[in-house]
């Protein structure tokens, strides 16, 4: 087994070792606009939802050498964004998007999608897409010690496009439906199709596992006023 520190090995390779191992990451296909106005299309796979309340979702945004992408400088200049997920019937659209287009190309025309007017914000959403989350930026961090850097955004989710056949009963996602993918290490990516149930353990109140145990027990020990009893 190799052991070693990040200090000791280029960013380059941890970079490779980190796509490589946390796996698979989904992908946030991520529409923003300049100030100008021009739109632009990109995917994103440093992505995760990190809040329900309110409903929140993060993703990081790496440095074209020392230039900020143009999602990354959008987001700055026009603090509203849209996210969706990609389904294997985007695929092939969205990995056009990834090409190092200039900032003054229309990723939505390059990849054949359709942008359709947000509804509370002012940025165009890909019509194509099962699901579309209407973002506004709540904070920005730049990250890293030496070019290239990144940006790292968490946007509260503010609308939501679902197409009617993604929901099941109890308002749940038909993943079936969605068939979203996912990204692996180089150009590799996932379905997820081959899935498998594994339910929750249930620890009841009385277990002495339990959190509600822990906490009586704490509590006993320490006594309404917070310190230890003596012997």
């Amino acid at each position: 087994m190799a052991h070693f520190a990040c200090a000791e090995r280029e960013s380059t390779e941890i970079y490779k070792l980190i796509i490589g191992c946390i796996v698979p990451r989904p992908i946030a296909f991520v529409a923003t606009r300049s100030a100008a106005g021009q739109p632009n299309l990109a995917p994103f796979s440093f992505f995760n939802g990190v809040c329900s309340n309110p409903p929140t979702l993060a993703f990081s945004v790496i440095d074209r050498g020392t230039r900020m992408k143009d999602t990354s400088r959008n987001i700055g200049e026009h603090p509203e964004f849209v996210v969706h997920i990609v389904s294997e019937s985007m695929a092939e659209r969205m990995n056009v998007t990834c090409g190092d287009y200039g900032a003054h190309i229309d990723e939505f025309k390059e990849a054949g999608l359709t942008p359709v007017p947000g509804t509370v914000v002012d940025v165009p959403r890909v019509q194509e897409a099962l699901v579309a989350m209407e973002c506004r930026m709540t904070h920005q961090i730049r990250l890293g010690a030496k070019p290239p850097y990144a940006s790292h955004f968490l946007g509260e989710i503010l609308y939501w496009h679902l197409d009617d056949t993604l929901l099941l009963e109890r308002g749940r996602i038909d993943p079936d439906v969605l068939k979203a993918i996912g990204r692996m290490a180089d150009v590799e990516y996932t379905r997820t199709r081959d899935r498998f149930r594994m339910e929750r353990p249930v620890i009841g109140e009385g277990d002495p596992r339990s959190v509600a145990s822990y906490f009586a027990s704490s509590k006993s020990a320490h006594g309404p006023g917070g310190k230890g009893r003596s012997n």
